[in-house]
C-alpha cells in the first residue's frame, strides 16, 4: 500500500522521509551491467546501469505513466530531481565518477500526489582507467599546446618573475579547496533547463542551460561553476553563481556560453571581451583534475593567479585583464610562464602529486588569469563529486603548499601584447 506524504516530508529538491535507500551488494551480469534489484510499479522496466569508462555510468529504466517527478540517487546523494510524465524509456548520465569503483544508484518515482509509486536501485563497478584521461577543448587550444623547445623568452623575464613569483613564494599553493577551486557538474537531458539571471557584466543576452540539482559553486567570495553538457559541447561558465532553491532558480554576476571543444577563451586571439575569468578565458582552462594528478600526467597548460598583476596590458591570449599594479615589472594577464626543462625535478624528494604539476609546468606552463591574495595553481575541488577525489589521487589538501617549488628557475615567456 502506498504512503502519501506531505509536503512537509517531500521538499520540492530534498530529501524522501520514509524511503529506505537499498544497496546493492550482487552478482554481475557477464555484459558489466549491473543485476538489478528494484521494488518497482507493476508495468514498470528495471533500473540497469552500465558504466560508460572509468568516469561516467549509463542509468536507463522506464516510469509507469502519472509519475510527476524523478529522484536519481548515487550512494544516497542527490544527483538530479527531474519533472517527467513517465509512461516511456528514461536515460541519465552520472559523470564525475572515480575508476575502480563500486555505486549504487536509487531512482524513486514519486506521482502528482507526492506518494512514492517506486524506487529501482542497482549498482554498478566503474573498470580501471587505461588511456590517457580526456582533455578539454580543441587541441590547437592554446591550453592543449606544448611549448616549443626554442620558445624565446620574454627580456623582462627576470624582473617579472622576480616581482611576481618568486617574492611570494612563501605562499605558494595549488587550489583544490571548495572554497577557491572551480567546481564542475555535468547537464543531461532530464535535467531542468533554467533561464540563468544575470547582475553584473554582460547582462545583454539571455542564457538558458540544463544545471543538475547536484551542482554547487564555490564557497569562497568568487562562487565559480561550470556546467558542462556532453550532448552539446557547450559549457556554461557562471562567476557569482547562486541557486535560489525557494525559487528554484539560478542567478549569476555574469555568465558565459563557449565551446567546450573550442578556442578556450571567451573570444578570439587579439580582441577584447569580458569572461567568466578576469583574463577572458574559459573558465575551466587550465584546470587540473584529480585524474591527471592520478594518471601521473597533465596534458594540457595550467592556470595560475598573482597577487601582482600589471595594469592597462593585456597579454594574448588573454581578452581582459583586472591588473593592479603599473610597475613594468608585475606580470600582465595572459602572460605564459615556463618551469626550465633542465631542472631535474625527479630528483627531487617531493611527493609524486607535485612532481606531476612540475612536469606540467616544463612542457605546457601555465597562463596568468586572474589576480589573486597568493600565487595559485587552480583545479577543481570535491564539492560536486560527493566524495573526496583528491585523497584517492594521493593529494593531500586542501591546497596544499607548492613553497618549495625552484621559482628563481621559472621564466616568462616572450609576451604577446594584445
Amino acid at each position: 500500500m502506498l504512503r502519501t506524504l506531505t509536503m512537509h516530508e517531500i521538499p520540492r529538491r530534498g530529501l524522501i522521509k520514509g524511503v529506505a535507500v537499498a544497496l546493492i551488494v550482487g552478482t554481475w551480469c557477464p555484459s558489466g551491467v549491473a543485476a538489478p534489484r528494484s521494488a518497482s510499479a507493476e508495468g514498470e522496466s528495471p533500473l540497469q546501469v552500465t558504466a560508460l569508462d572509468p568516469g561516467s555510468a549509463l542509468l536507463q529504466w522506464s516510469a509507469v505513466p502519472g509519475v510527476a517527478r524523478i529522484e536519481i540517487r548515487r550512494d544516497g546523494r542527490l544527483l538530479d530531481d527531474v519533472a517527467t510524465s513517465g509512461g516511456s524509456t528514461l536515460s541519465y548520465t552520472d559523470h564525475l565518477l572515480w575508476q575502480s569503483t563500486t555505486y549504487a544508484y536509487d531512482v524513486i518515482a514519486i506521482n502528482p500526489e507526492g506518494e512514492v509509486v517506486s524506487n529501482q536501485t542497482a549498482s554498478v563497478t566503474t573498470p580501471a582507467q587505461t588511456g590517457a584521461f580526456p582533455t578539454l577543448y580543441d587541441p590547437a587550444s592554446f591550453w592543449n599546446q606544448s611549448i616549443p623547445p626554442d620558445a624565446a623568452i620574454d627580456p623582462d623575464s627576470a624582473a617579472m618573475v622576480s616581482a611576481s613569483l618568486a617574492t611570494y613564494a612563501g605562499g605558494a599553493n595549488f587550489v583544490t579547496s571548495n572554497q577557491w577551486g572551480k567546481p564542475l557538474a555535468y547537464a543531461n537531458a532530464l535535467s531542468t533547463t533554467y533561464p540563468v539571471g544575470c547582475i553584473s557584466y554582460d547582462c545583454g543576452t539571455s542564457v538558458s542551460f540544463a544545471i543538475p540539482r547536484y551542482a554547487a559553486p564555490a564557497t569562497g567570495s568568487d562562487h565559480h561553476l561550470v556546467v558542462l553538457d556532453p550532448a552539446t559541447n557547450n559549457e556554461l561558465d557562471m562567476w557569482l553563481a547562486s541557486y535560489n532553491a525557494d525559487a528554484d532558480s539560478w542567478s549569476a554576476g555574469s555568465r558565459y556560453v563557449t565551446a567546450s571543444n573550442g578556442w578556450g577563451a571567451q573570444c578570439s586571439l587579439g580582441q577584447h571581451c569580458l569572461g567568466p575569468v578576469a583574463a577572458g578565458f574559459a573558465a575551466f582552462g587550465g584546470i587540473v583534475r584529480p585524474e591527471e594528478i592520478a594518471q601521473g600526467h597533465i596534458d594540457h597548460a595550467l592556470f595560475f593567479a598573482s597577487p601582482y598583476t600589471r595594469a592597462g596590458d593585456i597579454a594574448c591570449p588573454a581578452t581582459h585583464t583586472d591588473g593592479r599594479a603599473s610597475d613594468p615589472a608585475a606580470i600582465p594577464e595572459g602572460a605564459r610562464i615556463q618551469l626550465d626543462p633542465s631542472f631535474d625535478v625527479d630528483g627531487q624528494a617531493w611527493p609524486t602529486w607535485e612532481k606531476v604539476i612540475a612536469h606540467a609546468l616544463q612542457t605546457y606552463g601555465a597562463y596568468l588569469g586572474d589576480s589573486g591574495g597568493s600565487v595559485a595553481f587552480s583545479a577543481e575541488p570535491n564539492l560536486d563529486r560527493g566524495y573526496d577525489a583528491w585523497s584517492l589521487a594521493g593529494v593531500p589538501g586542501p591546497d596544499p603548499s607548492l613553497a618549495n617549488l625552484p621559482w628563481s628557475s621559472f621564466r616568462v615567456l616572450q609576451l604577446q601584447l594584445c
